[in-house]
């Protein structure tokens, strides 16, 4: 794959997770229950964003999700930008940038893999916009693992 579809596309999911974590970020706090996200008891975001394993230490796990994902938004344009010209003479490595993006990504991998496991045998509910964040981060995780084992400049 090419470097350069491959960050845009890295720049794509980023751009769609923050969204997404957004949206949830504005539904935890939303004092009454979501209506386009209740599509039912096996799907309820509300279940999900709402339950005591959508908070770590008093911070929403969507907050988190967000910040994670403008992290990778920041680096794969940095990278991106690194094929176009130098930043003010400072060289951006943006071979270390994909790695780290990919290990980002591997970390986030794990803890959705947790929260999954957590809507499945615990909440026994599913929040549709977590799983589109869960989609994105596996995307994520995918290409950037190409691009540093393999992708040309």
């Amino acid at each position: 794959m090419d470097k350069k579809k491959g960050l845009k596309i890295i720049i794509a999911c980023s751009i769609l997770a923050v969204l997404v974590f957004s949206y949830l970020l504005y539904l935890h706090y939303k004092p009454t229950d979501s209506k386009f996200c209740n599509l039912g008891e096996g799907f309820n975001c509300d279940i999900v964003n709402k339950s005591i394993y959508s908070e770590i230490i008093g911070i929403p796990v969507s907050l988190l999700g967000a910040l994670t994902f403008i992290g990778v938004l920041i680096l794969s344009s940095l990278s991106l930008n690194n094929f176009k010209t130098k930043i003010n003479s400072l060289s951006v490595n943006s071979e270390l940038m994909i790695k780290l993006i990919f290990w980002i990504s591997a970390a986030s991998l794990l803890f959705a893999l947790y929260l999954i496991y957590i809507e499945a045998f615990v909440l026994y509910s599913f929040c549709i916009f977590c799983l589109m964040g869960d989609i994105l981060i596996i995307t994520t995780l995918v290409v950037s693992y190409i691009l540093m084992k393999g992708g040309k400049k």
